[in-house]
């Protein structure tokens, strides 16, 4: 027993050093997320009440990760290595804990196989190695709780106590992990035994907690000073952060399920196998070990509950405690089917293995290009830095540069912005002004900027999924995006600042004011805002030119059943046409002669007037040598939705209409088939000129490239016409729906260029 014993002990070791030789190869080149900027900072300067870092101030991580700065020269880089050696000393508290969960019933080889599969699951991996207090914080709680197990007194119950309040040094939540267990222990203890235990407990709970508390006051300056900074801490993460408790919707609960069951093993199908496996080793544990699944559930199920409803619904991170249960039972339910010796079937500890290393293979590759490096904020602040500086603007950070760039940026990174910003510190972008950032309203400050004379090169910082850039003319914009190189974006869930993109436009060619509806966001703000063309003109402008321009504007008449309506276009005043549209879509495409923009100013201004409910969803405004195209008879309108982004779908026919400008084009577009709905594939033609260019059979989500030679779309309007011969009316199907739109193809991305 004794040498099986050592050999357990010896392969948990083992599994312990691969885990810590694993990860060490692959630490962050940068901080990342807000907290783990806070964390740097703290580790250079330890100031909570500066946020550094944020409260309750993590004392006993800060020291660790000080102590590894003593020979590790990069901040991220040292907290990375303190979370990779708490993940490898958590390999060892697993094993124990789940020894003594249920000692009497588990088989041979189950805690460690349990362990296995816990630290291969992709969030548990991917996690180690990310410069945060998570995995420091569970390291510690798992050790505590595996102590706990083994408290047979009143003394050793303490002992247990004084060192979960010691841990919660680490991080707070571990006081969620430690002391419902240490209660249910408590109340296991004789009853003659359980008033003394409750006494020593109590105090020695509080005694670990003023270990760290009290130097940490002191740090902060004082309890009103430190109160004062756990107040504006409380403030800040109620302000725009998506909880449960906040918000009891159906889709708030079912994110939060998500995050805390699906998103930690990154495929959707290995969580259905852990889920499943799971639930059996759950009701297996009910009929014969309840004792021991109360054990489980004193240990993780508050913690659970805690997270569930207070923490931020989109930061999959905070699942990470419930990994371990979820694992342990998916053991039990293995272990359930094991021989008249109680030892698992080997089949079965070959599924265990081959979903232990099927996991570690996902968290790996999460993990190497995570690595691969910075994160995307820091490298769009180094490509602006060295913008600056291959523009020679010189001089000491923080200085107004007359001909520098301005910088604008959305709402959500203006703020996640801040504190990269201050970490970079010298290395932050040297500008001439930087906007103000009003919710939702982002880019009226930049036509602002425009029409008050501004001609610097503006630096726009967009977050991808908003769409009301569309209101400026992309032509005149270089894109550069700044995405993580990982496949599985969701062990990143909830990370801030997150991708963005980066747009340098320096006198558009284009740009609109209020009551456009280009996109559904731009809709929905102009709705609430109480623009549109049909209450007064709405505006846009135009640089002005001398040769020929292509002018494209559509919409839709919103009066279903009502009377044609008459849309006004005018430049500068002067009106240009005056189509009457019946209700439903429409879309003009004008070609205007040389010299239709002479006028005074830099700008044109175009307005746009209806006397009825008209909607104008479609503008572009180019010389008549560049491309220019519309979506014309077949498409319906625009929706969009948080997970899928943006869309359309197409009826069975839809047409584009496109200026060609005499050269060939390149058709891309990227979608799903009606196969996702149906379960058959669907036959895709697209067409120019008469002729058939392209047919393609598609299963799945699609990423169509179609060339288009230039005759085929010659003179000044041509068609482009997609088709496909699966299509469906909802209002039809077997579901309850009015829907009775025709719908093709779900397209997420058209976009037709030239090819040079």
């Amino acid at each position: 027993m004794q040498t099986v014993r050592s050999r357990r002990g010896g392969a948990a070791l083992a599994l312990a050093a691969i885990f810590l030789a694993a990860h060490l190869p692959f630490l962050p080149a940068s901080p990342e997320d807000l907290d783990s900027i806070n964390f740097a900072l703290g580790v250079r300067h330890f100031d909570v009440a500066h946020h550094q870092p944020h409260p309750p101030g993590y004392p006993l991580f800060i020291l660790a990760a000080k102590t590894a700065h003593l020979w590790i020269a990069s901040e991220a880089k040292a907290l990375a290595v303190v979370s990779a050696a708490a993940g490898a000393l958590s390999v060892l508290a697993l094993v124990v804990l789940f020894r003594r969960i249920d000692p009497e019933r588990c088989p041979p080889g189950s805690a460690l196989t349990a362990t296995l599969l816990t630290v291969t699951a992709p969030l548990y991996w991917f996690t180690a190695s990310r410069p945060l207090s998570d995995m420091a914080g569970l390291a510690a709680a798992l050790a505590v709780q595996a102590l706990t197990l083994a408290a047979t007194s009143p003394a050793a119950v303490a002992i247990a106590s004084l060192l979960a309040a010691f841990a919660t040094g680490l991080r707070s939540q571990v006081a969620w992990l430690t002391v419902p267990l240490i209660v249910l222990t408590i109340a296991r203890q004789p009853i003659g035994a359980r008033a003394r235990a409750t006494l020593w407990s109590a105090a020695a709970f509080v005694l670990g907690g003023l270990a760290w508390g009290l130097p940490l006051l002191a740090l902060a300056g004082g309890p009103r000073a430190y109160w004062r900074a756990v107040f504006d801490q409380g403030a800040e993460d109620l302000t725009g952060i998506q909880m449960l408790w906040t918000t009891p919707t159906p889709h708030q609960l079912a994110a939060a399920l998500y995050r805390e069951f699906v998103a930690p093993w990154a495929i959707t199908l290995a969580a259905i196998v852990v889920i499943s496996l799971a639930i059996v080793g759950a009701v297996r544990m009910f009929r014969a070990a309840r004792a021991s699944l109360l054990t489980l559930a004193a240990a993780f199920v508050p913690y659970l509950i805690f997270d569930l409803f207070f923490q931020e619904t989109a930061t999959t991170r905070y699942a990470l405690p419930l990994v371990g249960p979820m694992a342990y039972l998916a053991m039990r339910g293995l272990a359930g089917s094991a021989d008249a010796g109680g030892r698992v079937r080997p089949a079965l500890v070959v599924v265990a293995l081959g979903l232990a290393v099927f996991n570690a293979q996902i968290g790996g590759t999460a993990l190497a290009g995570y690595a691969s490096g910075a994160a995307p904020a820091f490298r769009l602040l180094a490509d602006m830095h060295e913008s600056n500086a291959s523009s020679r603007l010189g001089g000491l950070s923080g200085l107004a540069w007359p001909s520098g760039p301005v910088l604008a940026m959305h709402r959500r990174e203006d703020l996640d912005l801040r504190r990269p910003l201050a970490w970079a510190g010298g290395a932050t972008p040297r500008v001439s002004e930087r906007l103000a950032a009003p919710p939702q309203h982002e880019w009226l400050e930049l036509v602002k900027y425009w029409n008050g004379g501004g001609r610097n090169e503006v630096w726009f910082v967009a977050d991808p999924a908003r769409t009301d850039v569309a209101l400026i003319d992309r032509e005149s914009a270089r894109i550069a995006a700044y995405r993580w190189p990982l496949t599985h974006h969701e062990l990143l869930g909830g990370v801030r600042p997150d991708v963005m993109d980066w747009l340098r436009i320096r006198q558009p060619g284009w740009y609109l004011g209020e009551g456009w509806a280009l996109t559904p966001e731009i809709a929905g703000v102009a709705q609430a805002d109480g623009r549109g063309p049909d209450r007064a003109p709405i505006e846009g402008w135009i640089r002005r030119r001398r040769e020929a321009l292509t002018l494209l504007v559509g919409g839709r008449n919103l009066s279903p059943g009502g009377p044609p309506a008459r849309v006004t276009i005018a430049i500068d005043g002067r009106a240009i046409d005056e189509p009457v549209v019946a209700p439903g879509f429409f879309l003009r495409m004008l070609l205007l002669p040389p010299g239709a923009l002479d006028g005074a100013g830099d700008y044109a201004t175009i307005s746009i007037a209806a006397d009825a409910h008209v909607a104008v969803e479609q503008f572009d405004a180019q010389s008549s040598d560049r491309v220019v195209f519309g979506l014309g008879e077949g498409w319906n309108e625009a929706e969009f939705s948080t997970a899928l982004g943006p869309w359309r779908w197409t009826s069975d026919r839809a047409v584009l209409r496109v200026h060609a400008a005499g050269r060939s084009l390149m058709l891309t577009l990227r979608g799903e088939p009606p196969i996702v709905s149906h379960w058959r594939p669907a036959h895709v033609k697209v067409s120019a000129g008469g002729r058939v260019v392209a047919e393609e059979t598609l299963f799945t989500r699609f990423d169509l490239r179609v060339r288009i030679p230039a005759e085929l779309v010659a003179g000044i309007e041509s068609t482009i016409t997609i088709e496909t011969d699966v299509s469906n009316v909802p209002a039809e199907g077997t579901r309850r729906s009015l829907d009775r739109r025709r719908l093709g193809l779900r397209v997420f991305e058209c976009e037709v260029r030239p090819v040079f």
